[in-house]
């Protein structure tokens, strides 16, 4: 009997966009890679700031990835 064994491929990928993102999967899907699931958006960075007491404003940094496979 004949066995076909399939070995696939996971990568994820990353931005600090959504725009890049987007660009990124795009590319991806070019090269055979297929979106699993949907998109993620990470807090990576929270800062409060200050002048004085005052609070002027909140600064937040998120990260978008998407995992992808490729068989």
């Amino acid at each position: 009997s004949l066995f076909c064994i399939s070995i696939m491929e996971q990568k994820i990928i990353t931005s600090g966009t959504a725009q890049s993102l987007n660009q990124k999967i795009a590319d991806a899907i070019k090269e055979g890679w297929e979106p699993v699931g949907a998109h993620q958006a990470v807090e990576i960075h929270h800062q409060n700031r200050y002048a004085g007491t005052q609070l002027m404003d909140t600064r937040i940094e998120v990260e978008y990835s998407q995992t992808l496979r490729k068989s």
